[in-house]
């Protein structure tokens, strides 16, 4: 299981607070994984719902190659405020685990219809379904305080979460009017704190870039949350989902290369430990920081190896303190 700690130590400079971190991530396979599918149940997803439900098998093979132990949960990215079950788990039970029909269960589940809401809100459903009350509500028993979450996004529209501000718009308006949507960033932070520091990775079968699939919209704000948590995207234009769902289940068992920083830092006073070596900050054989996420990201040749502990010491942004902004 990827574990973490947090060691704080303050300091006085010139009559200036300046906050310093250390955030240590313990490098170990996940033992436990929760899996949430954010499934967008508006007009034009039927055929894309069923070739989920047919590649699902192949899903749950690569999770059960890997040993862990999953819950398997399904939600609709419809967020309207006259949906009563908004982010609730559909299906009795809510909660799949290793059970012998789990694959006939979860094709029930997924294939939600098409009555859903033409505003696709599944950034925002993700974040509902995993903070409370619905955690120790409607869906109590889903995510546990250890486990990897892992969010899979199936859509064919780009997230138009927007704290309801286009309530009264027609569905077009969460691109003509994307001003109006909540920042994929304060997003990100709202997900990373109902988690607590326990790890996230999301998916995502979307739509592609350009003009590749002119039946579906490009995911690109799926795609930011994505990129910001180390996971993978599929092209939900393809006829056959497998080789997506093959990778996705392995991935929950690769080592992590993305680490998430308790605070945003002051980059020029980074230092990552892998072990008692440290490791440069270099985008080939090292690691390089993201200020949007405050992320330490191995995208290069090297990843911290297994049973490894990554320790990350800098200076908290924002003049040395943390603002309220970062803990709401």
């Amino acid at each position: 299981m990827i574990g973490w700690a947090v060691l704080v130590a303050c300091t006085m400079d010139s009559e200036i607070h300046r906050q310093s971190e250390v955030d240590v991530f313990l490098q170990e396979p996940a033992s436990e994984v929760d899996v949430l599918w954010v499934v967008d149940n508006s007009v034009s997803m039927a055929s894309e719902q069923e070739r989920v439900a047919a590649g699902f098998a192949t899903f749950a093979a690569s999770l059960e190659a890997s040993n862990v132990d999953a819950h398997i949960g399904v939600i609709s990215t419809d967020m309207e405020p006259d949906n009563p079950e908004r982010a609730m788990l559909v299906g009795d039970p809510p909660v799949l685990e290793r059970v012998l029909d789990v694959d006939a269960l979860f094709a029930e589940r997924v294939q939600l219809g098409i009555d859903g809401s033409g505003k696709e809100k599944g950034l925002a459903a993700a974040i509902a379904a995993v903070s409370e009350p619905l955690v120790s509500g409607a869906n109590a028993g889903f995510v546990r305080p250890e486990a990897t979450l892992l969010l899979v996004f199936v859509t064919d529209e780009d997230d138009c979460s927007d704290g309801d501000a286009l309530y009264d718009e027609p569905p077009e308006a969460c691109y003509t009017q994307a001003e109006a949507l909540v920042p994929v960033e304060d997003l990100h932070r709202q997900l990373v704190e109902a988690r607590a520091g326990s790890p996230v990775l999301a998916a995502g079968l979307l739509g592609p870039p350009g003009d590749r699939c002119p039946k579906a919209w490009h995911g690109a704000r799926y795609e930011t949350l994505i990129e910001a948590t180390g996971g993978i995207v599929g092209d939900i234009c393809t006829e056959d989902y497998a080789e997506v769902f093959d990778a996705l289940g392995l991935s929950v068992s690769e080592v992590r290369t993305v680490f998430q920083l308790s605070y945003a830092a002051v980059e020029e006073t980074l230092e990552v430990a892998v072990g008692d070596e440290l490791v440069p900050p270099d985008p080939l054989v090292g690691w390089t920081y993201d200020p949007d996420f405050a992320l330490i990201r191995f995208d290069g040749k090297y990843a911290p190896p297994r049973g490894s502990t990554v320790s990350v010491t800098y200076e908290v942004g924002h003049g040395g303190s943390v603002p309220d902004a970062e803990l709401d």
